[in-house]
């Protein structure tokens, strides 16, 4: 595996840490919010990517293919930001992005060494149910729903390879609205949902 490679899937792995956005008070001081602050991140890493495209230059990590469009890493932040911003509700956020972050670099080992779709799968669905349960978000029959829709979707997101729109972008977005519409439909099953 070339540097680029192990470069790429470690920064998927400790990718998580940027859920510490959900453990930040809202307020953080001298009238800076996280929002304001991580808005700031966003647009300041894009103006970077923008940069990066205009310029050719080639980051560590990249794939060949991603000089002249917009790279995994941020597609993968739009991602996110999608979720902090839009989704704005931590139950569905945080365990999507844990799958999108330790289950696709999982997702391409077993490509690659030709191990069967249900390895992915299963650790998505494991993740994402176990993730659900710490978090205390739903009552199991919602639990066991939505991990299994959550699961569905981002398994469909991770098969189609399209030239300009990578999976770290599609892993979290489409996973997140049918989530969203589940969750406005069926409850958290706990009583009073947020």
């Amino acid at each position: 595996m070339d540097r680029h490679a192990v470069f790429r899937r470690s920064f998927h792995i400790i990718s998580p840490i940027f859920l510490g956005y959900y453990l930040l008070p809202e307020s953080l001081g001298g009238g800076i919010t996280r929002t304001a602050l991580s808005a700031v991140f966003v647009g300041t890493a894009l103006c970077i990517e923008i940069a990066r495209i205009a310029l050719g230059i080639r980051l560590l990590g990249l794939r060949p293919y991603e000089g002249q469009r917009v790279s995994a890493y941020a597609q993968g932040l739009l991602g996110l930001a999608f979720g902090l911003f839009v989704i704005r509700d931590p139950r569905i956020v945080v365990p999507v992005f844990l799958g999108m972050a330790w289950v696709d670099p999982l997702a391409a080992l077993c490509r690659r060494r030709g191990w069967p779709r249900f390895v992915p799968t299963a650790a998505y669905l494991v993740l994402f149910l176990s993730t659900v349960f710490i978090m205390k978000s739903f009552a199991i029959p919602n639990a066991l729903l939505f991990s299994v829709a959550a699961t569905a979707v981002a398994m469909a997101m991770e098969g189609p390879k399209l030239r300009q729109i990578d999976d770290d972008l599609l892993l979290q977005v489409v996973p997140m609205v049918v989530l969203y519409f589940l969750v406005a439909g069926f409850g958290t099953g706990l009583g009073a949902s947020l």
